[in-house]
Parts: C-alpha cells; structure tokens; sequence
C-alpha cells in the first residue's frame, strides 16, 4: 500500500514539475523562481520531520510535492521581486553608493570583476570620447542591513592595465539590490568576470572589446547584447534555470556550444547551423568579429536575435 502511494506522488511530483517549467517558458513564472528554493530549504526539513514524526507513513515523494507546492504559492503571492526600471540616483527607502574610476592616459586594457548576490542590474558600454578622463560610472543600491560587510568598489592601475572590482553582499534573490554600471568604451577588455546569484537585468557590450567574458549566476532572466567591433570573444557562461537573450549583429561570425538538461533555443529558426556539437552561423570562418560561447545551462530558454549592424550615413555597415 504504502509502495502504490509512493508512486502516486511521485508521479504527481514529476507532472507538477512539467508544470513549473512549462510555466517559466512562456512567462506565466519567472525564472528566478528557483532562487526562492534558497529562501524556503527549511520547509523541506520541517515536512520530513513530519514524515517521520508519523512514522514513515508519509513518503518522501509527498514531501517534494508539498515543498513544490509551497514553493509555487510564495513565488507567486510574496516572492516574485516586480519587474521595474530603475533609474541612476538616490531613490527608496535603501542605501546608495556611487562607483566612479578614472582613466589614466597610458591605460590600454582593463580587468573587471563583479561579484554579486541577487541583483537587478544594468552594465552597457558608453562612448567615452565625451568624457575621456572617465572609466566606469555607475551607482549601486540596496535595501535593508548588510550581513557581509558594505559592498566594496575599488581599483588599481599597474603600467597600461587597470584591474576594477566591485563586490556586495551575498544575497539569493534579486530585487532589493540594483547596479547600474556604465564602461567606456576607449579601452580593450582582457577579461570581464561576472560572478553573481540571481540576476535580472541586460548587459549591453555592443560598444566593446571584449577578450574573455566569464559569467556565472543562478536562475536568472538576462539579456546579453554583442557588436560588431573586431577581434575574437570567448563566452563562458554557466547559470541555473535561465530565461537568456542574446542579441547579435548577423555581420559577426558565432559557433555556440550547448550543455544542460532541459534547454530550449531558436538557433536553428535564427541561421545557425549544427556541425558535430557546436551550431555556427555561415559567416564564421569569414567575419572580422567572431564570437565563441560555451554556455552550460541547468534549465531554461534561449532566445538568439540576429540584428542588422547600424549603418552610417555613407551606407556601409557601422564598425565601432
């Protein structure tokens, strides 16, 4: 008896967890909904103390159903952080800090580092011909105490290279902590490192050149935007149950490379093709921009838009 109820809940488990994800595709949940797993963990003793508190009677597979349950129920009625726009400046009832780094004349390339909690964020490249004495820009804000230490912005330049770093608090969920970050775009970036929790937001590279880019987050909703501005990129993006936009110009040459369990993309619909593991867009081998992405996703969807490059005012495509 206790076997068959055993495999009614499991079966119940699994149809609901079809359920979730079919949810968090088409945008009825988001997918940060999984950081809220952090937030509720210890509901997961209480129900199997219960379990066991009736002797065992109680399968373990009930217990994943009732967390699951429970799970859904926070995230839609208290724990789903609302969408917003946020604007640069003092706002709300939180805390703000100003992150500003100078360009030194002789620097050429720059290291950047952001290690973050949950964060709702915004990083684009500028153009820094308007203010050539500037680096980075940007403000972070937060709400409520800080249980790691304030968060810490700082730099050093050493000959042609200037290492930035910005480190916050440790926090699962996003919403309460907002980046806005903005990089000139007159300097070569040799890596840029993105080390974060759940994240929500768009980071905007379209005006730079990057050489390394890391990224690793939990679940996420994220959008990545590229340009066409020479030389090679290499992506290395890992990240839990993710909702991702890549937005790329169809000039620059792209070979992707896919590892998850459950990932949906468009790349076949978008020009892309699949050669051994990797889909690769027809221009690769010829286009002067060329981008190499590793991407390893527990879950989720991706969405790839091809863009025309900007064209300048003599009719040829624009190069930044």
């Amino acid at each position: 008896m206790r076997r068959a109820v055993d495999s009614v809940f499991k079966g119940i488990f699994l149809i609901l967890l079809g359920i979730v994800f079919f949810a968090n595709m088409y945008g009825f949940l988001p997918w940060n909904f999984w950081s809220n797993v952090l937030d509720l963990w210890p509901l997961l003793l209480i129900f199997a103390g219960l379990a066991l508190f009736f002797n065992k009677r109680i399968p373990f597979s009930a217990v994943l159903v009732a967390f699951l349950i429970g799970l859904v129920g926070y995230s839609v009625i208290l724990g789903s952080p609302a969408p917003d726009k946020w604007l640069p400046g003092a706002h709300g009832s939180g805390q703000t800090m100003e992150l500003a780094a100078p360009l030194d004349p002789q620097v050429e390339k720059v290291r950047l580092t952001l290690n973050l909690g949950g964060v709702d964020m915004s990083v684009r490249g500028i153009d820094g011909r308007s203010e050539p004495s500037q680096l980075a820009k940007g403000t972070y804000e937060w709400n409520g105490r800080t249980n790691y230490g304030p968060p810490e912005f700082n730099y050093r330049t050493d000959g042609d290279t200037t290492k930035l770093q910005f480190n916050s608090e440790k926090r699962p969920r996003s919403g309460d902590h907002k980046l806005l970050l903005n990089l000139s775009d007159q300097v070569y970036y040799t890596k840029v490192e993105l080390n974060a929790g759940a994240v929500q937001g768009a980071m905007d590279f379209s005006r730079l050149q990057i050489e390394d880019l890391d990224i690793s987050t939990g679940a996420s909703d994220i959008e990545l935007r590229f340009g066409d501005t020479g030389g090679r990129t290499k992506l290395d993006l890992s990240t839990g149950a993710t909702k991702l936009n890549l937005v790329v110009p169809e000039s620059v040459g792209l070979k992707i490379t896919m590892s998850g369990i459950a990932s949906e993309t468009n790349f076949a619909g978008d020009g892309l093709i699949l050669s051994s593991q990797d889909w690769v867009s027809p221009n690769y081998e010829a286009a002067r921009t060329k981008i190499d992405m590793d991407i390893s996703m527990a879950a989720g969807r991706i969405n790839l838009e091809r863009i025309p490059a900007p064209i300048q005012s003599d009719g040829n495509p624009q190069s930044l």
